[in-house]
């Protein structure tokens, strides 16, 4: 019984479907959304159809507490990164997954199941599941009329939210961004492996913008300044760092370097210098200022 509802459900989808991409001029009651971000080195995606509350009640109603929901309408609502990543305190390698909850209310299921293929959660088999891990649900601010997901960005993870009617959920997922940036400074870069000058000036902003390791910043921008003594991005770099350390002594020892290297330089267009130049001598004044 079970396969033929499913079989009949799937033929009307697909009839639907079909009426729509020809000439059928209404409006889908649930329709499709993407939402597709670049979080450090990963890419993540989610495909889903999107429901209304229509002034049903939705959580304990629509959506039936404790039982496997396809989050969405329709077919299966998908997950996909395109390098593995951590999701749920476990390992999730690059692919595409489907999306299913378990609601309640006072926690969630998240479940990540390999098969993508299903019909809502008809056919849903947890020997597929990927990972599965609870989430604390929490009244939200907003009402969201139509099933939303939304992804938010932390520095190179992400936070993942579910939102429908009142109600809203989230979880953090992790890139290997940083663990392969430290291994690359750690092991190519202070070693001086690599000769792009760009690539050290790179590692000194991350470093920078990290607020770690600072004097390794430092370090990586004299590299890249070794490599190329034109590489303007790095001097700046050099300056910012002993701004933040507040060796101001160093940072404005840094800029007069600078400016003494603008003077003497070769630009194409003289208005590079000038722009340059001008800039430099704004943060002399700044950083004289601070050593008051």
């Amino acid at each position: 019984m079970t396969k033929t509802i499913f079989f009949l459900l799937a033929v009307f989808t697909a009839l639907h479907v079909t009426a729509q991409d020809s000439e059928y001029p209404y409006p889908s009651l649930s329709p499709k959304g993407t939402i597709s971000q670049v979080v450090g080195n990963t890419t993540i995606a989610i495909t889903y159809e999107r429901p209304s509350v229509r002034k049903r009640q939705i959580f304990g109603g629509l959506v039936p507490w404790n039982k496997v929901w396809r989050t969405g309408a329709g077919y299966c609502t998908k997950i996909s990164f395109d390098k593995s990543v951590i999701v749920g305190g476990q390992k999730v390698d690059a692919g595409k997954y489907s999306f299913f909850t378990i609601p309640n209310e006072t926690e969630w299921i998240i479940i990540l199941n390999s098969d993508t293929s299903l019909y809502g959660s008809y056919g849903y088999d947890a020997k597929k599941d990927v990972v599965r891990f609870v989430v604390i649900p929490t009244a939200s601010n907003r009402f969201y009329e139509t099933l939303n997901f939304d992804i938010e960005i932390l520095p190179n993870d992400a936070n993942i939210f579910l939102s429908w009617a009142n109600v809203q959920v989230s979880f953090e997922v992790n890139t290997t961004t940083d663990s392969e940036i430290e291994k690359l400074i750690s092991t190519e870069l202070l070693t001086r492996k690599r000769k792009e000058s760009q690539l050290y000036a790179g590692a000194a902003e991350y470093l920078l913008y990290q607020g770690t390791n600072l004097s390794d910043a430092i370090k990586l921008a004299d590299f890249a300044i070794e490599l190329d003594e034109n590489n303007g991005w790095a001097r700046d770099l050099k300056i910012k760092v002993y701004e933040k350390l507040k060796l101001y002594e160093d940072a404005l020892s840094a800029v007069n370097e600078f400016i003494e290297h603008a003077e003497a330089r070769q630009y194409e267009h003289e208005q590079d210098r000038e722009n340059t130049l001008r800039q430099l001598k704004a943060d002399r004044e700044r950083i004289s200022n601070l050593m008051k």
